[in-house]
């Protein structure tokens, strides 16, 4: 009876190992999803449709010329971890919003053509952040830009994503 049980153990710890594989067959999930009546092989998607493969990085550079503006600044968007982030971290929200808005501003730039993505709120919420950003120096224009990687270790460099037209301050 023992090995019956943990030869049922093992098979459902396989099967469900096999479901987490995104380059397994497209076939073989499909009909493990199909004969899965009772649910009991999980998807560790945890509350997301599909869960984030990407890395999203918010550029800007500026310069009093709009031909001739000066190199590119990254802007984090999130901060390092700490212990006393997970119970006080008032910036939360703020780097979650501007998070929310560059990934909302990649999937508008999908469906739409510039003209029509900079009318979008995520494009006036993200160039309305990069433009209130203090500055050393005064200057007159700013252009924002995004960039998109894979993962935390980065074997890739950052592809191009969008970049915004050049905006007066």
């Amino acid at each position: 009876m023992t090995t019956v049980v943990l030869l049922i153990f093992c098979l459902w710890f396989l099967l469900s190992a096999i479901l987490q594989l995104k380059s397994g067959s497209l076939a073989l999930t499909t009909a493990l999803r199909t004969r899965d009546v009772f649910s009991l092989l999980p998807n560790w998607s945890f509350f997301a449709p599909q869960p984030g493969t990407f890395d999203y990085h918010l550029l800007f550079r500026d310069g009093d010329d709009p031909n001739a503006l000066g190199k590119w600044h990254e802007i984090p968007l999130a901060d390092s971890r700490t212990f006393w982030g997970a119970i006080w971290n008032p910036q939360k929200r703020n780097k979650k919003a501007l998070s929310d808005a560059v990934r909302a501003l990649t999937q508008a730039v999908k469906s739409s053509s510039l003209a029509a993505v900079q009318l979008t709120i995520p494009y006036l919420a993200t160039l309305n952040y990069v433009s209130s950003l203090p500055r050393q120096s005064a200057t007159r224009y700013t252009q924002f830009m995004i960039m998109r990687s894979e993962g935390f270790y980065l074997s890739e460099d950052p592809q191009f994503v969008f970049r915004s037209y050049v905006h007066r301050r």
